[in-house]
């Protein structure tokens, strides 16, 4: 037993049910929300409101996991909220009253996506290269969305969130197994010069807050594609089917950035990295926006979907890395999602009203002058390469 246990320490095959379960059970609460809800008898306002606060509730906790997680280091801290989201979901079932259903789903929405910044960058300091790890997170999103539809269909509703604790799980076994080359902080969090890191030291480095902003900019245009794509292709006559399909096959076009990371990001500077991502955005939404012909939207859908959300989750890790104290990682890793947060709750309210009053390809077009000012930003921003960090070698 015990030379079975030291085989599976820091093995390929726990960072693959890490990945592999945390990304299935992501899945499994979150794509299929509003059906779920809506099929319980509440309202698509209820829904949105559900949606909202949930995402609102991850911005507002996610620099306060992060630096506890730093403080009290990322094994203890990420535990603790993997069982308490199993225990929110586990409630969540037998939820009636509309309050504790937006409760529990808020709940189980911030601790997993609040885990999410230590789960990326566990990729970057596994012994197995980013890619070899990460590819496996690409494939549970996929399959968690697959297999959700098929348990609400032949199962039971309430059986997602069956799926979702059974996933967190052997989410949690995986965990158990990995030993990533990260430094756990100390408590005290004492900085090389002697003097006490704190938050104050982030929320004054103007080369991180500049950064900051550029991310709201790309998650902006990235969360609000996301969220209307599915209904633009289906408004443009394709039948639903269809349209589950191009984006499956979305899915799938991420993988060839995660398998081939070590041989570009190590080498590409973070800036030109920005401007890479900006670019995929801005060829997407100009598409979307003059309303080109359905093949060429097809085609934006594959190139502009998940390729420039992958590299940015990449390309963060890396800038996060070159502009921030090595003691407060987690920190910023847990403050850059914040502002992603807020950039997709902003940018899907002002694409919803600009759909409601003048159609899709007006919103797209909105959504092309923020990916050029994120462009125009990344252009102007002075940050180092941070090819010398070698994290994906």
């Amino acid at each position: 037993m015990n030379r079975l246990l030291a085989r599976y320490t820091n093995s390929y095959l726990s960072y693959v049910l890490l990945y592999l379960f945390y990304n299935i059970g992501f899945a499994s609460f979150s794509a299929l929300i509003s059906v779920y809800l809506i099929d319980k008898g509440y309202a698509a306002s209820q829904v949105s409101l559900v949606v909202s606060v949930a995402a609102l509730a991850a911005m507002l906790t996610q620099p306060v996991i992060g630096s506890l997680t730093d403080r009290f280091g990322m094994r203890r801290v990420n535990l603790i909220m993997f069982v308490t989201a199993c225990i929110a979901a586990f409630v969540f079932i037998f939820a009636r009253a509309f309050a504790l259903v937006l409760t529990m789903y808020a709940v189980m929405y911030l601790l997993i996506n609040g885990a999410n910044p230590v789960v990326e960058r566990m990729a970057t300091s596994s012994p197995y290269g980013y890619g070899k790890v990460r590819m496996w997170g690409t494939l549970g999103f996929a399959a968690g969305t697959q297999v959700a539809g098929l348990v609400y269909d032949y199962f039971s509703p309430e059986s997602l969130y069956v799926l979702f604790i059974c996933a967190m799980v052997v989410c949690i076994v995986g965990f158990l197994g990995t030993q990533p080359r990260i430094p756990e902080a100390e408590v005290a969090k004492v900085a090389s010069d002697g003097e006490p890191v704190s938050m104050r030291d982030l929320v004054t480095n103007k080369k991180f807050l500049y950064y900051l902003v550029i991310e709201m900019l790309l998650c902006g245009v990235t969360g609000g594609a996301y969220s209307f794509i599915p209904s633009y292709l289906t408004d443009l006559g394709l039948p639903a089917a269809t349209a589950s399909t191009i984006l499956s096959v979305a899915v799938v076009c991420e993988l060839p950035l995660i398998l081939l990371s070590a041989k570009f990001m190590d080498k590409v500077p973070n800036k030109t990295l920005l401007m890479c991502c900006f670019g995929m955005l801005v060829v997407q939404t100009l598409i979307y926006g003059l309303a080109m012909p359905l093949p060429l939207i097809i085609v934006a859908t594959f190139i502009g979907k998940h390729p420039p959300a992958m590299l940015n989750i990449m390309t963060n890790m890396k800038v996060v890395n070159t502009t921030v104290d090595p003691r407060q990682q987690i920190t910023g890793l847990a403050l850059a999602k914040a502002a992603q947060n807020l950039g997709t709750i902003i940018a899907n309210n002002i694409c919803g009203q600009l759909i409601d009053a003048f159609g899709y390809p007006p919103m797209f077009c909105f959504l092309l002058g923020m990916a050029a000012a994120g462009m125009l930003l990344s252009l102007l921003f002075r940050v180092p390469s941070g090819n010398d960090k070698k994290l994906f070698s």
